[in-house]
This record gives structure tokens, sequence and C-alpha cells, in this order.
């Protein structure tokens, strides 16, 4: 695993090499606005397996992604009431919303939902600008093992994996956030909140 330490001098140059691994199918860990995440072109199967492996997550539990903005959502997911009002008050922002995905039966999915959001965080941002399309955005962690914040831990969990991400985006210690608040939205606008997280939402 490659690793990149990320400040306010080189983040062009460190974008651009994020850029250029996702653009061949590889592997990013990048920061967040919660803790640091593990991603890649959400449309390219093979990078998808790749983080199945690297995570060794049951491939039964599909993967949140992240959309670089409401327009790109919306050809992605079907968007019920309950769901656009959400998005509009919370977007950006640490919310995942779980709603029915329009092309879940032509990428043989596992469940008729996808798990997206846009993200707060700048780096995060630019880089979904730069990239142009959506990026899986799951925790970069080893599957049941905590959430990583530190640097250190990011090196911990995958130093002696099999399969490892490509590039490490080092962004210093992060500060401990709660995960992202997960809800789930239904073509009937059923809400169901699976996951408080840092954002507290009633419904």
């Amino acid at each position: 695993m490659r690793e990149v330490e990320l400040n306010s001098r080189n983040s062009l140059e460190v974008l651009q090499q994020a850029v250029d691994v996702l653009n061949r199918g590889g592997v990013i860990v990048y920061p967040t606005e919660t803790s640091y995440g593990l991603g890649g072109n959400f449309f390219d199967k093979k990078v998808v397996n790749k983080i199945y492996q690297i995570k060794q997550r049951d491939e039964n539990k599909p993967l949140p992604v992240i959309v670089p903005d409401m327009m790109t959502a919306t050809t992605l997911v079907e968007f019920p009431q309950q769901a656009l009002r959400l998005a509009t008050e919370h977007w950006p922002g640490p919310l995942n919303l779980v709603l029915p995905y329009r092309y879940c039966q032509a990428n043989h999915c596992h469940n008729d939902f996808l798990a997206l959001r846009v993200s707060s965080h700048h780096f995060v941002r630019d880089l979904l600008i730069h990239f142009g399309s959506a990026i899986i955005s799951t925790s970069a962690n080893i599957a049941d093992e905590g959430d990583c914040y530190t640097v250190e831990n990011v090196r911990r969990q995958f130093k002696q994996a099999e399969h490892q991400p490509d590039l490490f985006i080092n962004f210093g210690n992060l500060p401990k956030n709660q995960p992202s608040t997960t809800i789930k939205i239904d073509k009937d606008n059923k809400v169901q909140i699976l996951r408080q997280g840092s954002l507290k939402i009633d419904i």
C-alpha cells in the first residue's frame, strides 16, 4: 500500500494521484468527515470485488457510495418525498440515505436499495468533482474491526492483509466522530432509522 501525506500545500498533487489510481481501477484509503474511508469506482465490478476482498466482507452486505451532488444521486436512486426533504436539509453531510436503486436488476444486486450520500469533507468533494462519478465509501477497516481514525490504525489494519488498498491518503489523525447516520426510505415513503450516528434526526 503506497502512502502519500496530504496537507494544504500539496492538495492538488494528491488529488491527481488519487484520481489516477481510481481511473486505473485501484482502491484508495482517504479521509472523510467521520473516519478514514475505503473507496473505488462504483461502476467497476472488479473494483467492487476487490473492496470486498480487502475488507474480508460478506458479499451479501452491500457497500455504500458517495456522489458529487444531488443530480448524480437522482440518476442512481428514486427519491420518495421524505428522502428528498432529508437530502435537501442535510446534504452535504454525514447522512446515508438507503433508497430504491434504479439499476438493481441490471447489476445483479442482492437487494433493491443503495446507500448513498454527499460528503461535506473538502477533499472528498474535490475528489468526486475531478473523478466525475460515484465512488464506494465504506469504512477503511477489516470487517468487524473498529473504524480507523489514526494513521497508525490504518497501517495496522492492512499491514498483514492478503489484499491491500493501492493508495493511503494520510491526512493525519482524524477527530473521533461518530459514524454517519443511516436512514432507509422505501417507495411507499416508509422511513426506518438503521443507524443513529453523528447527525441526530427525529422521524
